[in-house]
């Protein structure tokens, strides 16, 4: 028996991702992540980290937020400039969470 795939042109037609809110996603810069091992961890892409600890490091990218939870956490190097981060530590979870721009609570306090 042999096994066929068959592919299919996209949608043309298919609406653009949103969010809850029914506000269209707005897709992110190009970052990478790399973990190896549960212990060293390499994220490309960085804008700033406003908030690190030996259980936590908060990763802010373009457009969204990266959250890593772990133990014995360590930022051993941060190029702001390059926008490259390195850590190690042993990593438990890593969380990706979209940004609101502050433009946008503005509007809608203001509506």
């Amino acid at each position: 028996m042999q096994n066929k795939l068959q592919f299919r042109p996209a949608d043309t037609n298919a609406k653009p991702a949103e969010k809850q809110d029914g506000t269209p996603t707005v897709p992110a810069k190009a970052h990478s992540v790399q973990l190896a091992e549960h212990r060293l961890l390499a994220v490309t892409g960085v804008k700033s980290v406003p908030t690190f600890t030996d259980k936590l490091i908060e990763v802010e990218l373009e457009g969204e937020t990266l959250t890593v939870t772990g133990h014995d956490l360590v930022v051993k190097g941060l190029d702001l400039d390059g926008g490259v981060l390195n850590a190690s530590g042993y990593v438990t979870s890593m969380r990706y969470s979209t940004a609101i721009a502050p433009s946008s609570i503005i509007k809608r306090i203001f509506k």
